[in-house]
């Protein structure tokens, strides 16, 4: 077994205490103890973050020197918060994202995390987009990310569920969570938008495919355009009629 800890007594003292209440367990003995020097380890693994490519975007962190080659650049510097682009879902979102949006479209990004898809929506032509997260640790990184790309007068956030939400009437919905999470939603989130508008759903495996394309349709939504990245799979939707369908 192997323990990990930040400390600051001596290592005898250290080896001492362990083997003692090991030994009270019934665990036996023989506990070896390294000290490791001190190493900036959030520095090294901003060394090994690379630019990405999704769609008609380069994500990169702010630490990284980028010529962008006429793509949309985004900033995004991750923190503890989901969406970096690194992942094949938030890559498939902004694929889509690119094909559903149109100028002037009000967004709102469900379970926003860095704020990445809110961000790009709005370089994309968006008039405002609106993000909202349950994680409280989501909102500085947003709001960082958000002025970090200039767009801090054009997206908003909200810390909570979709039930948080007042605004409703959007043009365009685009939620990178998780299949059983969107499966539960994807009533309130179809209430959120306008008759016409898109709904665009990532965090899927190409697995759940049907169930998400057959929910969909008892919703009376229509599956108009999906992408896929090895086991990941997402799709755009448009809603058809009112919301007494689902």
């Amino acid at each position: 077994m192997h323990a990990f800890a930040q400390v600051s007594e001596p290592e005898p003292e250290l080896s001492r205490r362990v083997q003692s209440t090991l030994s009270r367990y019934g665990l036996g003995d023989g506990v070896t103890t390294v000290v490791h020097p001190h190493r900036n380890w959030n520095a090294e693994w901003e060394s090994t973050v690379q630019p990405v490519a999704a769609g008609p975007f380069i994500v990169a962190p702010s630490w990284v020197d980028v010529d962008a080659h006429g793509a949309i650049l985004l900033r995004i510097d991750p923190k503890m918060s989901f969406g970096t682009g690194h992942h094949p879902s938030t890559r498939l979102a902004l694929q889509l994202l690119a094909d559903c949006l149109r100028n002037g479209d009000r967004v709102l990004d469900a379970g926003t995390g860095t704020g990445v898809l809110a961000i790009a929506s709005v370089k994309l032509g968006a008039a405002l987009a609106l993000g909202f997260d349950i994680d409280p640790t989501v909102y500085e990184n947003f709001d960082e990310n958000a002025r970090r790309n200039g767009v801090e007068d054009r997206v908003d956030f909200v810390r909570g569920t979709i039930a948080d939400v007042r605004e409703d009437g959007f043009d365009l919905v685009v939620a990178n969570i998780s299949r059983n999470v969107l499966l539960e939603t994807l009533p309130d989130v179809k209430r959120k938008v306008r008759v016409g508008g898109r709904i665009i759903l990532a965090g899927l495996l190409t697995a759940d495919r049907d169930i998400m394309c057959e929910t969909a349709g008892r919703m009376g939504m229509l599956v108009h355009s999906e992408a896929s990245e090895g086991d990941w799979w997402a799709c755009a939707i448009e809603k058809r009629g009112p919301d007494d369908l689902g």
